[in-house]
């Protein structure tokens, strides 16, 4: 019976989530929230207290959903492409029209003073967490000389972090996946381990660059 019921739950909390995800914690109300999960107002209540309770839920239904599967990549050996599949992880969900514009805690941060303390506290709480688990890995790449023993993991941490925040508002605000993956481009030149050329080939080390002759006054 208990298995039958968080299957029940997963599936509410699914069409709880993509409401949520798709208007906004505001926006929606108990009405929406019955039509959406086929539940009426007592068993929703019963099952999650309330509004703000149901939101909870739903926003650690998405995480463990969608949240979880672009930050293992940070546990790659080499640090840059673990932040780098990461950033793609995000971009490939995006990338799928069948799920809403944005990211579900994203959205939730950028409607800040939603009326709930516990709800504004959770995400940042979860975005203080990411910024974490990037600065553990910036760190062990630091630590194992794939980039500058001055580097700053925190500082790095938190730039990588607000770049993927911003992934999706410029999701929600534009819909372009083409764009995002410009965004990281651009981002992955501030990594310490890797120096972006400066146009032309690069010579190979030790490779004499050709003298110019100079012209003689008078020759033609």
């Amino acid at each position: 019976m208990g298995r039958t019921r968080e299957f029940e739950d997963e599936a509410v909390l699914d069409r709880a989530s993509e409401l949520f995800w798709r208007r906004g914690y505001e926006v929606v109300t108990i009405q929406d929230l019955e039509s959406a999960t086929g539940l009426g107002r007592g068993s929703l209540y019963n099952a999650f207290g309330d509004k703000e309770g149901l939101f909870l839920a739903a926003l650690d239904r998405y995480l463990a959903k969608f949240g979880s599967t672009p930050l293992r990549h940070l546990a790659e050996r080499d640090v840059a492409k673990g932040i780098r599949l990461m950033f793609g992880a995000i971009i490939e969900r995006m990338s799928n029209p069948a799920n809403p514009r944005g990211c579900l805690l994203t959205n939730t941060s950028l409607a800040f003073g939603t009326g709930s303390s516990q709800i504004d506290n959770y995400v940042a709480g979860k975005i203080k967490a990411m910024e974490l688990l990037l600065e553990e890995a910036i760190a062990r790449a630091r630590d194992e000389g794939q980039i500058p023993a001055d580097t700053d993991p925190k500082s790095l941490a938190r730039f990588y972090c607000a770049v993927a925040q911003s992934l999706g508002v410029m999701h929600r605000a534009l819909g372009d996946p083409a764009a995002l993956r410009t965004i990281v481009s651009v981002a992955m030149r501030s990594w310490p381990g890797e120096h972006p050329r400066t146009g032309g080939t690069t010579a190979p080390a030790g490779a004499r660059k050709p003298r110019r002759r100079r012209r003689r006054l008078g020759a033609k």
